[in-house]
């Protein structure tokens, strides 16, 4: 499953510290993978940055997800916005495989 949130620009820095805390522990964002990307970027609400994570495993979700709230600008973001991130994030996907075959083509 997919898990977007959103948070404003001047939390940035507590929300980087909080997504690499404890990073070698088996319920950690570093563990679990996860995207950050500022919302300009994403052809989203600019002074935003978005964060994405997918997991099977509901129960770590909702444990990452807790942590999250503490940064005070957390919100889950809407679904028009996750959709638009995760579309995204593929087209970045496949403009670097596209480049990397054509390293080794």
């Amino acid at each position: 499953m997919d898990y977007t949130f959103v948070f404003d620009s001047k939390d940035i820095q507590a929300l980087k510290k909080l997504l690499e805390e404890n990073s070698m522990d088996e319920n950690s964002f570093a563990r679990l993978g996860y995207t950050l990307k500022e919302g300009k970027n994403a052809g989203l609400q600019e002074g935003k940055y978005y964060l994405h994570f997918k997991t099977e495993n509901t129960e770590l979700a909702n444990s990452l997800s807790e942590k999250l709230k503490a940064i005070p600008s957390f919100a889950k973001a809407s679904e028009a916005d996750a959709a638009q991130l995760k579309k995204k994030m593929q087209e970045e996907e496949e403009s670097a495989t596209e480049g990397f075959g054509s390293i080794f083509g």
